[in-house]
């Protein structure tokens, strides 16, 4: 169990590295502790251009959920570093994507899921609450029950 688990996070990791266009290379090891070192550092403005081709999301939106404007986006040098929140809040964004298209097997078919009301989320849509942490989370754990077949 504990290998299949560490197989996820890796492939998980190597995911978010491209989709970031992180620097190699990125350290081996527990995937939590690097996550850490990498929001800590601050990821590059140039990881937000490259999720968004990635996500299909809108640079309006990324910017809503990171709390960043999209003017402030546009203006910075792409080697630029976003400070600890907004690194926290992409990289929060990407390992949601990463799971969403690992349950739904396609970017577009967990982007129509994400823009869809959920009875779970107390018929919220799920990308309305990706603006906070805690939202974030109840879209990240409704996931995972999807992912395990427990439906709420």
């Amino acid at each position: 169990m504990l290998t299949a688990e560490l197989k996820e996070w890796s492939e998980e990791r190597e995911t978010l590295v491209r989709w970031l266009k992180l620097k190699k290379p990125v350290p081996k090891g527990n995937s939590r502790h690097i996550y850490i070192s990498i929001i800590k550092k601050g990821l590059e403005t140039k990881s937000v251009n490259a999720f968004l081709e990635h996500s299909k999301l809108t640079k309006k939106q990324v910017s809503k959920f990171i709390h960043v404007s999209a003017r402030t986006l546009q203006r910075n040098d792409p080697g630029k570093r976003l400070d600890i929140n907004s690194s926290e809040r992409l990289l929060e964004l990407a390992r949601l994507y990463y799971q969403g298209i690992e349950v739904f097997g396609k970017t577009e078919k967990f982007n129509q899921w994400l823009n869809s009301p959920n009875l779970a989320l107390g018929n919220k849509v799920p990308i309305d609450l990706l603006d906070t942490s805690i939202g974030l989370e109840l879209v990240m754990d409704e996931l995972v029950r999807i992912d395990y077949g427990v439906y709420s």
